[in-house]
């Protein structure tokens, strides 16, 4: 088990899918990761540069202090004219007032501006800070400097950014000094706007999204060819398709691959023709001296006396061991054309009803030896790809360790059933069915479960292979195969085959 688990281990830590699962990770993880971290540095920047910002603004406000606690003596016209005094380049001043027999809640209204602005511009101003709830703030305390960082672009294309407002009470009312900045600077233009909107972020984004695009569409074109290349080896290999595999791959870097396949397909179906080359002439080869050696014993039975037992004893036993010979040599002949089919199957569509009705027939006698009825029950027509020895084997098999199984006077019944895309091949039986802890390895090599009692001859051997094999040669033509229990009692085997 824990070989096992270290071989999935690896496994999965080779794995294409797990690979492009951390890139992908990794596309995903790394934007927030760096927009986070500049974000911060930016964040820190706008704050050092707000900052300046701000003491340039407080000290003009502070200077001005001064003149706005004479504002009441100075006539309204003549403000303007006092701003443009103290007014520095890059810095604009606005004057806002409210009487002091006015409403705590009533607005401010600008009376002067250095340097002159429209009043379309003014009210907006005004509006910005009534939105940010400035204005109601301070009208009702009127004093204490606010430092402010609001953003206010102009219709001139020029932005600003409000830093400050310094109150003053006076008899009057209350007198507001606003003070901001001209973003001129390019570093100056990004204060007070979020961090995604700064050009080179936007830039940043669309050329990840850009190269994200690119990546993946390479890997799709990748996976795509993989797995065409895949379907084409699978193809050439079953001959669903005429050519060499190497003619038909797009993928120059799996060229290599390509020839090695087609020298491997070579080399199996090579090997396949000679083990059925090989078959057929030990079958020849084995059946001439046996024939030769009952030629010979025709003699020898004319002359032995009929009251010699002994000797006739002895023809029997020569009889008996030459018909196991026979028999010995049609099981190697059919076991090395099964293995060359494994190697090369043939690639004739196979008709699976005939096909269950020659394997019942061929079983009929071990039936009617066990005294157990065999039927059948051709449910629809239905034809397999390819491989029609070695389903039959695979079949004969199951139907084998059935019949061996099932108690006397029982029923063994083999279905033929076609689905969507695949058809099942069922065979039932009554038997005693598989303990719980064997189920799981019934097909693995050598596991056999026989009970005490089952009404077999108790000298016959028993091996373990027969699903085993049944296994093997149903994958071997893309299929598999599922055992199970019955409910009512039995056991259940359904050999799964892809359809045409």
């Amino acid at each position: 088990m824990v070989e096992r688990e270290k071989h999935l281990t690896k496994q999965l830590w080779h794995s294409l899918i797990l690979r492009a699962v951390i890139v992908l990770g990794l596309f995903v993880a790394l934007p927030p990761i760096l927009y986070v971290t500049f974000r911060q540095a930016d964040i820190d920047r706008q704050r050092l540069l707000l900052e300046s910002i701000r003491v340039k603004g407080l000290t003009v406000g502070r200077v001005l202090e001064e003149r706005l606690q004479r504002a009441d003596i100075i006539p309204l016209f003549r403000l303007g004219e006092e701003l443009a005094r103290f007014q520095t380049e890059g810095v604009s001043l606005r004057l806002l007032f409210r009487p002091s027999e006015a409403p705590s809640d009533s607005g401010f209204l600008y009376v002067a501006s250095a340097p002159p602005v429209p009043p379309d511009e003014l009210e907006r101003e005004r509006n910005k800070l009534a939105e940010a709830g400035v204005l109601s703030q301070l009208g009702a305390t009127c004093g204490g400097d606010m430092p402010l960082a609001l953003r206010l672009d102009r219709e001139n294309g020029l932005t600003e950014l409000i830093t400050s407002i310094t109150p003053v009470r006076t008899q009057r009312g209350c007198w507001a000094l606003v003070i901001s900045n001209d973003l001129t600077e390019p570093s100056e233009q990004r204060l007070g706007q979020p961090y995604w909107q700064a050009p080179e972020v936007q830039v940043a984004a669309g050329l990840y999204l850009g190269f994200a695009v690119i990546v993946f569409l390479i890997a799709f074109d990748l996976w795509h060819g993989l797995r065409r290349f895949a379907a084409t080896a699978r193809a050439v290999a079953e001959r669903r398709i005429e050519g060499r595999f190497a003619q038909r791959n797009r993928i120059p870097e799996l060229q290599a691959v390509a020839v090695s396949f087609d020298r491997m397909e070579d080399s199996l179906r090579a090997t396949a023709s000679e083990l059925r080359q090989a078959a057929e002439e030990s079958a020849h080869a084995f059946k001439t001296p046996l024939g030769t050696i009952r030629q010979a014993l025709v003699p020898l039975r004319k002359r032995l006396p009929a009251d010699d037992r002994r000797g006739q004893q002895a023809l029997q036993a020569v009889d008996a061991a030459l018909d196991r010979l026979d028999a010995l040599v049609r099981s190697a002949r059919h076991i090395d054309d099964v293995v060359a089919d494994r190697l090369d199957p043939p690639r004739e569509p196979v008709d699976l009803g005939a096909l269950v009705e020659d394997v019942a027939e061929s079983y009929s006698d071990m039936a009617v030896t066990r005294n157990v009825t065999l039927t059948t029950a051709v449910e629809s027509e239905a034809v397999a790809p390819r491989g029609g020895r070695l389903i039959a084997e695979a079949l004969g098999q199951v139907v084998e360790n059935a019949l061996s199984f099932a108690p006397v006077g029982s029923v063994v019944t083999v279905t033929l059933h076609r689905g969507t895309g695949r058809i099942l091949l069922i065979v039932a039986d009554a038997g005693p069915g598989v303990p719980p802890e064997i189920l799981p390895r019934i097909f693995e090599r050598h596991a056999s479960f026989r009970p005490a009692k089952e009404g077999r001859d108790p000298g016959e051997s028993n091996f373990g292979l027969g699903l085993w094999l049944a296994k093997r040669n149903i994958e071997a033509v893309g299929g598999t195969i599922v055992a199970a229990n019955r409910p009512g009692g039995g056991f259940i085997v359904t050999l799964i085959l892809p359809a045409v």
